[in-house]
């Protein structure tokens, strides 16, 4: 299998009362010639607001494909040396400021690693598909009173193809 098409979904934005508000469902297809789909999508929460979010604050983002969730949180946001017992995975140590506490999805000097899962079980062959999104805070719509965080969001779908249908599909060359 080879990944031979994507599809764009959700863009992160400022984690504030209207950070749901801006994601529509989006629609799609399974092309006929799809084996398996996966959702590839990196995921970062950036500032400091009243809660600690985005940065510091464990956050869930959800993804839900045609009623069945996906769910990434983020847990080690929420301690006090999440960061620092990663040093052996790349973690820069003795970054200047707050490089030991946990954060939202990166640590410093850490590659932030795209959260890749298969989603092809929950997908409609030859039907209508949708895909809905939503970031919570303690499961909750974010409503910072000041400074809303942000969070760095991309996110696909990946329809992956037979490596052999690919070598045969002389439409392409």
């Amino acid at each position: 299998m080879v990944p031979y098409k994507l599809v764009k979904l959700f863009r992160g934005g400022k984690f504030d009362k209207n950070y749901n508000k801006r994601y529509s469902p989006i629609h799609f297809s399974v092309p006929d010639w799809a084996k398996r789909a996966k959702l590839v999508a990196t995921i970062t929460g950036h500032g400091s607001d009243d809660h600690g979010c985005a940065e510091f604050c464990v956050t869930s983002h959800h993804f839900v494909f045609n009623g069945h969730a996906k769910v990434r949180v983020f847990k080690n946001a929420a301690t006090a040396r999440g960061c620092a017992q990663r040093v052996e995975e790349g973690v820069e140590p003795n970054e200047h400021g707050t490089w030991l506490y946990g954060r939202d999805g990166w640590c410093p000097g850490q590659d932030v690693v795209p959260w890749v899962i298969d989603v092809t079980d929950q997908l409609l062959e030859g039907k209508p598909n949708r895909v809905n999104y939503f970031g919570l805070f303690k499961g909750k719509d974010p409503n910072p009173k000041r400074n809303p965080g942000e969070i760095l969001m991309n996110s696909y779908i990946v329809f992956y193809r037979s490596a052999r249908d690919v070598i045969n599909d002389h439409s392409i060359f």
